[in-house]
């Protein structure tokens, strides 16, 4: 299927396949690129970015009901921090990663292929989703999206639109999943911020994240109706702002070493991003969502 709603593949790779050693610099050991989790709430922010991006893994297991034995489809799995959690932690008998970055499929199926109960595919969310299981047995029991969602669509869509992606998003998943699965769903959204008003950066849709656009949860409630109830809505975005913090510090503490892995111009490039992005959430122009739903009953075929 061919991709004309968010980010093709081309797209997704000029951002995350820039170099893993580049990324290895200032992401934390698992190389997870998404917000971390403080359990103890901004009042205790500390800089163990390790220990809080576990606490996120663990937050979106327990949201989206993963125990022993359970199916697990993951949508956007990175480098497969995710994915190796919820074999090793959680005891998944069986997990299936999405993405469309070629580095991310090649790191993830090195990392997990000891266990046996991973595969990760480099593949369109709405390819895999576009029908139902045809065997009951290959039906997930939960479904768990981080840092994917905000790639669903592109500048291009009006709200009309973007909302009929994300219900063709959450209408699939609902098909896949076992009745009462959970989908636990973690996104950038825009909060103080009117696209009829203003306007988005160029900087970060030509240069940091092309083909993309951020929802409202207005949007993302209307897409997800029909087909879940809202159980959880956690809104972190100093969670955010603090992971970016710490972000820059490392990438800035190795400067030399990343400048040498992928040039001046990529070193400079994402440090204005991080930069530019803390700042967009300190002001709220941006939020970051964490949202667990409920499958509901299916009609009847």
């Amino acid at each position: 299927m061919h991709n004309t709603d968010g980010a093709t593949q081309a797209a997704i790779e000029a951002h995350y396949d820039v170099g893993r050693e580049f990324y290895r610099l200032w992401l934390d050991p698992e190389m997870i690129y998404s917000c971390a989790l403080w359990p103890d709430g901004t009042a205790r922010f500390d800089d163990d970015l390790a220990r809080a991006q576990q606490a996120k893994l663990a937050w979106h297991a327990d949201a989206a009901g993963v125990g022993p034995g359970a199916r697990v489809l993951d949508v956007g799995c990175g480098w497969g921090a995710m994915l190796r959690y919820l074999v090793e932690t959680r005891g998944a008998a069986a997990v299936t990663g999405l993405t469309l970055s070629s580095d991310q499929a090649d790191a993830a199926s090195a990392l997990l292929e000891p266990s046996g109960r991973a595969r990760v595919r480099l593949e369109d969310w709405r390819d895999h989703l576009a029908g139902a299981p045809l065997d009951p047995e290959e039906a997930y029991d939960a479904v768990v999206s981080i840092g994917a969602f905000e790639h669903f669509t592109h500048q291009g869509l009006d709200r009309a639109g973007r909302i009929d992606v994300y219900r063709r998003f959450f209408e699939g998943c609902a098909r896949w999943l076992v009745p009462g699965g959970r989908l636990s769903l973690q996104t950038i959204a825009y909060e103080d911020f009117d696209e009829t008003t203003g306007s988005v950066s160029s900087f970060f849709t030509d240069e940091i994240f092309p083909e993309s656009a951020l929802p409202h949860l207005g949007e993302i409630v209307a897409a997800a109706e029909g087909s879940f109830r809202l159980q959880v809505l956690r809104s972190d975005p100093d969670h955010y702002e603090h992971t970016l913090h710490l972000w820059q510090q490392h990438l800035e503490a190795a400067t030399d070493a990343a400048i040498d892995v992928a040039g001046a111009d990529t070193f400079r490039r994402y440090r204005k991003y991080l930069r530019l992005s803390r700042a967009m959430f300190d002001r709220r122009v941006c939020t970051l969502y964490r949202i667990a739903f409920e499958r509901r009953a299916l009609p009847s075929r």
